[in-house]
């Protein structure tokens, strides 16, 4: 081979090796920058890793208010509890009485029109009442004398207040000898709990606005509702005992309530 040959053989593997380094240190910095080496992922020592910055949004601006908001109407139900109380020396006359008496007062209301439905026994009972015995005193079983007494409630549901007095009335006529727990309601009382819901979520936007206005901030959406209650309290009337007169009743107004917790956001 000539000299020349010779000469240009090299220069070519000369120029090959140089373009061989160059091109590993492009794929290096290329590498570099993307996170990647020539045989694999690089150490966190080579390439560079991004790093995400979190935004600082900080604690969420609201205010909180409780509202309030009533209704009333007039009941139209009534509840009232009426019993029969009997007593004698045995326990066998003592319930013949009350079993006479009772059912002669369950027909009485069921003539007046009161369904099944509205009259629930509450109470029936039987007890011996024995006579307190003098201080130091000798008893002997079986010789002193001693009452039985017995009772039965029922709890009655007048779906017409006007006609209650006449009820109480014609019940004590027919033997009832307890009557107490006389309480008014209204049978649905859904639309006093709306208006009564209508007036606190009003009054609750009231406040917040107030204090929006105090302390100089944008009152925005509602971020939460939740209430506390809407029902109607009953109405009672004082306890009365067993009458033979014509007995006055003065059903009133009920009153509903509602309470509301609001929290709205803050501009």
């Amino acid at each position: 081979m000539s000299r020349q040959k010779v000469l240009f053989y090299a220069g070519l593997v000369l120029a090959l090796l140089v373009f061989a380094v160059g091109g590993a240190a492009a794929l290096a910095r290329a590498g570099s920058a993307s996170g990647m080496c020539a045989n694999g992922p690089c150490s966190p020592s080579v390439a560079a890793l991004p790093v995400a910055q979190a935004a600082d949004t900080g604690p969420a601006r609201t205010i909180s208010v409780v509202g309030t908001g009533t209704a009333s109407g007039s009941p139209d139900v009534a509840e009232v509890t009426l019993g029969v109380e009997t007593q004698a020396s045995s326990a066998q006359q003592a319930v013949a009485d009350n079993q006479t008496k009772m059912t002669a007062l369950l027909a009485t209301l069921k003539g007046l029109g009161i369904a099944d439905a509205d009259i629930r026994t509450t109470n029936y009972s039987l007890f011996i009442e024995r006579p307190p015995a003098a201080p130091g005193a000798q008893v002997q079983p079986g010789a002193e004398a001693v009452t039985y007494r017995v009772t039965n409630q029922v709890l009655v549901k007048v779906r017409d207040v006007s006609q209650l007095g006449a009820v109480l009335d014609k019940a004590v006529a027919a033997g009832a000898n307890s009557v107490y727990g006389v309480s008014f309601g209204v049978s649905d009382p859904t639309k006093l709990q709306d208006e009564a819901r209508a007036g606190a979520v009003a009054d609750a936007k009231a406040r917040a606005t107030s204090l929006a206005q105090l302390a100089g901030v944008t009152l925005g959406p509602v971020q939460s509702l939740s209430e506390s209650g809407a029902r109607p309290g009953p109405i009672s009337a004082a306890p009365m005992a067993a009458l033979s007169i014509a007995t006055p009743i003065q059903p009133g107004e009920l009153e509903v309530a509602a309470s509301v917790q609001v929290t709205y956001a803050i501009q």
